[in-house]
């Protein structure tokens, strides 16, 4: 049958075209960005897998940096605690050489005064070391005090390494205020929980039971719940009122002493015992590195197959691509050619028309 109203060949060359030329499209845009899919309609579901994997990856990648920081903060106070442990074994060669009955007061004297500029140094030290602004050290005698720095080494909550520093008691090495004690050992300004039956020197009563539950002791008017406070010169007598405590300035020590062959020799424990704080504090930050290495390694291992597990998703196959954009070219000239042949087949009606 001849008709000229309904060419269907060419509908038919004319859909093999446009089918072709989308397919030419896709290949172009898939070469050109390096990507299979490019929008959502291209894969749906791998566009949501490959979203999370580039969220993990990216924080991976982060968590890798910021162990490297984190390892860069425990090397930093390390080697700082390296200088310090220098300073101390020649405090200690000092204070070993004091203690020896052949030198004089004022040799004495001489080995004190490189001990005092050692032991300031070290405070200096201490005191002042930071990484990116944050004070790394802290001098105290209570644990509680210790620096913690916790790295976030994952792209999850809770992917951490804590790096912890533990406060130094160096007090008696570089000088500064002491802390108070419990009165009940008392030779220091401190704090005496009040029992029943104690007394102070100057006060008008003796502590009750009620005062023992108040913690209240003295005066008129005791404040209800208060604890008494020691002054230097005050004199805790206890229940028994046999026993007393003087209680005296806790004030601020010097710092370290080899001036006489006693403090010398007495100086040697104080050393021995910071020698080995030092040590432990080192340890730890050691352990520390350690095992941020190791979280670096094995994110890093991660990061490489979540990488190649996205670009099996993600990324365009160019060995494929190639083919089928050759593919689309010619089916693209093809079906050109073939819809032009369609148009002119209609031609061969008028000849029945002559």
């Amino acid at each position: 049958m001849s008709v000229i109203n309904s060419n269907i060949n060419a509908i038919k060359a004319s859909n093999a075209s446009a089918a072709a030329n989308k397919a030419l499209g896709t290949a172009m845009e898939r070469l050109s960005t390096g990507k299979r899919i490019n929008s959502a309609k291209d894969d749906a579901a791998g566009l949501a897998i490959s979203t999370s994997m580039t969220s993990q990856i990216r924080g991976m990648s982060q968590g890798i940096r910021n162990a490297n920081d984190g390892i860069a903060l425990a090397q930093t106070a390390e080697g700082s605690l390296n200088e310090v442990t220098n300073m101390l074994q020649r405090v200690r060669e000092l204070a070993v050489q004091s203690a020896s009955g052949t030198y004089s007061n004022d040799d004495r004297t001489n080995l004190q005064a490189e001990v005092t500029e050692l032991t300031a140094q070290i405070s200096d030290i201490l005191t002042k070391s930071e990484f990116n602004g944050e004070k790394l050290f802290t001098v105290s005698s209570d644990a509680a005090d210790a620096k913690s720095f916790n790295i976030q080494t994952g792209s999850k909550s809770g992917d951490s390494v804590t790096v912890k520093v533990d406060a130094l008691d160096f007090a008696a090495i570089v000088g500064g205020a002491t802390e108070a004690v419990d009165a009940q050992t008392q030779d220091g300004d401190g704090v005496y929980t009040v029992q029943a039956g104690d007394n102070f020197v100057g006060q008008t009563r003796t502590a009750t039971a009620d005062d023992e539950t108040n913690g209240t002791i003295g005066g008129a008017s005791p404040t209800e719940g208060d604890e008494y406070t020691l002054q230097a010169g005050d004199v805790i007598y206890l229940a028994d009122g046999t026993e007393t405590h003087a209680a005296v300035a806790a004030g601020t020590s010097d710092g370290l002493s080899i001036e006489s062959a006693a403090t010398a020799s007495a100086a040697l424990a104080t050393l021995d015992t910071a020698l080995k704080d030092v040590s432990t504090v080192r340890a730890t930050l050691g352990a520390s590195q350690s095992r941020l290495e190791s979280a670096v390694n094995d994110l890093t291992s991660n990061v490489t197959n979540l990488s190649d597990a996205r670009s099996r998703i993600e990324d365009a196959d160019y060995s494929a691509e190639t083919t089928a954009l050759a593919k689309a070219q010619i089916l693209s000239q093809a079906s050109t050619a073939m819809l032009s042949q369609a148009n002119q087949s209609a031609q061969n009606v008028l000849s029945l028309l002559r």
